[in-house]
């Protein structure tokens, strides 16, 4: 690691995540999305980020494209309910809020300011969250981008890879 304060054109590009992990003021490592998650973050040139980041081996919710189209739309053809039973549905259910929670995705506006980028949030998973600034300390060394949130309890580090 060796720049300290980092420009806004080091930053342009796309990035995916090498390793995530938290530390907290025990010294305990946890890594909140497991050792091999997928993640991307985006910043372009006119000043927006986009990052998503899942956990890599979550479930399949076990139903067909149409049916998680009639769900997610709130159409109830008959003939989705006829071709899936009620405990199918209860299944993708429970499936499906145990694989929000280990997925999350937000789109805003960044600005950097030394060491530091900050994510103004204006799309989020959690609506809590939008309108939030999450700032995190940054650092680059040639092709690897390296971000820590400071928290209370806790710090997350994270490194990534430039893709483009």
């Amino acid at each position: 690691m060796t720049n300290s304060i980092v420009s806004k054109d080091a930053l342009v590009g796309m990035w995916k995540l090498i390793e995530m992990k938290s530390i907290d003021k025990e010294e305990k490592i946890i890594y909140p999305f497991g050792k091999d998650p997928v993640s991307y973050i985006i910043y372009t040139k006119e000043g927006y980020v986009s990052f998503s980041i899942m956990m890599s081996n979550r479930l399949n919710l076990g139903l067909s494209i149409q049916n998680l189209m009639d769900l997610g739309y709130g159409i109830k053809s008959k003939a989705s309910i006829l071709q899936v039973s009620i405990f199918k549905y209860i299944k993708a259910i429970v499936r499906y809020f145990q694989s929000v929670q280990k997925f999350v995705s937000y789109t805003g506006k960044y600005e950097v300011k030394d060491n530091k980028v900050i994510h103004n949030i204006e799309i989020h998973v959690v609506p809590d969250l939008i309108g939030a600034d999450l700032e995190r300390i940054v650092e680059i060394s040639g092709d690897t981008l390296f971000l820590s949130s400071l928290y209370p309890e806790y710090t997350v580090y994270s490194t990534w890879e430039r893709v483009s």
